[in-house]
């Protein structure tokens, strides 16, 4: 937060925009890119969509509800892409939260 005070003693602070709304941006576009039915590598998200922390925006997807799977390639690099929540992931969304998280 910056502070900057003017000829009469007036302090007027500038706030920075909220990084919420730039990772909303960015969480649609991810999205997007996965619904297509492509793989989304970090590589991939910082030059395509400028992310720098896609576990962080993956982390959000799962939160709101989307099935992103991650995938560990032999050199160890992760791929992320969409898929279907299995019956036993169904289940215990059910099991932890009942009916309220399907409706």
């Amino acid at each position: 937060m910056a502070k900057a005070t003017n000829a009469t003693s007036t302090t007027v602070t500038a706030t920075a925009p909220k990084a919420t709304a730039a990772a909303k941006t960015q969480n649609e576009k991810i999205l997007s890119f996965l619904r297509s039915g492509q793989t989304l590598t970090a590589a991939q998200a910082a030059s395509m969509f400028g992310v720098k922390t896609v576990s962080a925006r993956v982390a959000e997807l799962r939160a709101a509800g989307h099935p992103v799977y991650s995938n560990v390639n032999k050199s160890g690099k992760t791929a992320y892409r969409l898929g279907r929540p299995s019956r036993a992931m169904i289940a215990a969304a059910y099991a932890a939260a009942g009916s309220s998280v399907f409706g």
